[in-house]
């Protein structure tokens, strides 16, 4: 599911994703579904062809919920593009939230 929501977040189909890594459409597919479980090199493959880091793949998900995992994807693409102190404060901000109503962070 991880491979599906930072595939679209991108704006690549599985077959451009297939030609970015040298695999087939059927692979991707398969991979996305669970069906197969990549090997490193394949995993390597599609980190760069993904443009993520390689533990992007192996982040606790709470249940996979692929809504989740989508928003997670958008969370670091968004994150990547601010500086160093715009990211201090959305990293205190995303902390906040997750404090919850009434706690501290």
């Amino acid at each position: 599911m991880r491979i599906k929501a930072i595939r679209n977040r991108r704006g690549l189909s599985q077959e451009a994703l297939a030609a970015l890594i040298d695999r087939s459409p059927d692979a991707i597919s398969n991979l996305e579904r669970g069906v197969s479980l990549p090997g490193y090199d394949t995993l390597d493959l599609l980190a760069q062809g993904l443009g993520v880091p390689l533990a992007e793949f192996f982040v606790d998900e709470k249940g996979d919920d692929p809504r989740r995992a989508e928003a997670m994807a958008r969370l670091n693409d968004a994150a990547r593009q601010l500086d160093n102190k715009m990211l201090a404060t959305a990293a205190a901000i995303v902390e906040l939230l997750a404090a919850g109503p009434g706690k501290q962070a």
